[in-house]
């Protein structure tokens, strides 16, 4: 029967984004909840796509039922952007959902019965409307505590003359947070594509802030984890950053992850086939892109290692998806490429012995759970701050380093990275360490276990 405890939750359309608010929207079933989740059009055909099951948990007009108690039902609404347009685009999506999202989660609110609601911090600026309705409202960061504390600080920032009135760097340098000597390029916007990318982008969080500003928001959530990032969440307790990390993703069968290719799981059943912490996981997210050069650069570094190793080549990862001559050939026996993996899994089998990242949060987040040391390669965004955290303050990773010459990371510097890594004897021993940490915060009576419970039933009321 239809629940009345029924919540609304609302993602940022991009695959970082949409995997922890579906993880935490799927805790919210497991408590009662009947659960609303809305994407884009063009992200549901996506999911749809990859989980053709979730066709079947769609409601796509208002004369149909709603979710019952424990269900999660999937809705679109329109980005505002024509069909040929580049959504890769950060700014002009953006720009877009600042306009079409609006009007449509008002209708869903006019036409549904909604205890409270839920979004990414991306799209925070649309739970005015959910106040205007009496609604409780809370908003997820799916990012570090570090960049989003930074955010926080946007109004000081351009007080004090190290931003202009559009986000942008002057010649100041911006103060430490906490434990890490930021700079501007892991601001979210500061690393995010052409100026006007990073204007719009900027112009997002602003008036999310302001939504904090204006009591829209009644709790601040972050995949994070408290003792992973004491000190930035003990210098802001105002407002309260909830840490609730690490929302670990794929670990219900039958419930749908949320990718946004399909997963090709035989890399599992070659996993099996391995050593224990033999194999090389290489995947860099839903965005990066590396040219034909690096990309050639990164697939005889792998040769070179030795190595057995899973390498994700989702399309796009490379201008042109073009192997060097006698790759495939030469690494039969040791490799495998698939287009996309059930990383949850991948990152849990005993025969993965590192991680080489681009350092997406949640990446980062299923490496630490899993235990596992990295090799950083960050693209964009926040992921410069994140490999901050990996390499300098954690110890649990190494730093691929572009060559000063050639501005590529070379083949003979990727095989040497991995090996010093594997023998590094410290930084596997600190991942271990890590991994027990994460644990605890998301055990019975954990720090993240205990704020979650609180938020649910703040939100139930």
């Amino acid at each position: 029967m239809p629940s009345s405890t029924h919540a609304l939750f609302i993602a940022y359309p991009a695959q970082g984004h949409v995997l922890p608010l579906l993880e935490l929207a799927h805790r919210f079933a497991d408590h009662g909840f009947a659960v609303t989740f809305v994407n884009t059009d063009h992200i549901h055909g996506q999911l749809v796509a990859a989980s053709p099951e979730l066709e079947a948990a769609g409601q796509q007009d208002d004369g149909a039922p709603p979710p019952e108690s424990g269900q999660v039902r999937f809705v679109s609404v329109s980005d505002g952007i024509p069909p040929d347009v580049d959504r890769n685009n950060l700014g002009t999506l953006t720009s877009a959902l600042m306009s079409s999202l609006p009007p449509a989660v008002e209708h869903m609110i006019q036409n549904g019965n909604f205890r409270c609601m839920v979004v990414d911090y991306a799209v925070a600026w649309v739970l005015g409307v959910a106040k205007k309705s009496g609604m409780r409202t809370a908003t997820l960061w799916p990012s570090c505590a570090a960049v989003m504390a930074a955010a926080l600080h946007l109004p000081e920032l351009i007080a004090d003359g190290i931003l202009d009135k559009d986000g942008l760097p002057t010649s100041k340098q911006i103060p430490p947070v906490g434990e890490l000597q930021m700079n501007l390029a892991p601001l979210a916007w500061n690393a995010a594509g052409t100026e006007d990318a990073q204007r719009q982008i900027f112009r997002c969080l602003s008036n999310s802030l302001k939504a904090l500003g204006q009591g829209t928001v009644d709790l601040l959530l972050c995949n994070t984890v408290k003792e992973l990032e004491e000190g930035v969440l003990s210098e802001h307790p105002r407002p309260s950053i909830l840490p609730i990390g690490p929302l670990p993703t794929g670990l219900r069968a039958g419930k749908p992850v949320g990718n946004f290719w399909v997963e090709d799981d035989t890399c599992l059943s070659w996993l099996d086939e391995q050593p224990d912490k033999s194999v090389v996981y290489v995947a860099f997210g839903s965005m990066a892109v590396l040219d034909q050069n690096q990309f050639h650069e990164l697939a005889h570094g792998l040769e070179l290692s030795g190595r057995h190793f899973l390498w994700v080549v989702r399309p796009g990862l490379a201008n042109a998806v073009d192997f060097p001559d006698g790759f495939l050939e030469s690494v039969e026996k040791r490799g495998k490429i698939v287009t996309w993996s059930p990383q949850h899994s991948v990152l849990a089998h005993p025969a993965i012995a590192c991680f080489v990242s681009h350092c997406g949060w949640n990446s980062v987040m299923e490496g630490v759970r899993n235990g596992l040391p990295f090799l950083t390669w960050p693209y964009f965004c926040d992921q410069f701050i994140n490999e901050s955290y990996v390499c300098d303050v954690w110890k649990t990773g190494l730093r691929l380093v572009k060559d000063a010459a050639g501005g590529v990371v070379t083949r003979e510097h990727i095989a040497a990275r991995i090996e010093k890594l594997l023998n590094d004897s410290a930084t596997v021993s600190r991942a271990s360490e890590l991994q027990q940490v994460a644990s605890r915060s998301i055990g019975k009576d954990g720090t993240s276990f205990n704020n979650l419970t609180d938020v649910i039933n703040a939100m139930k009321g």
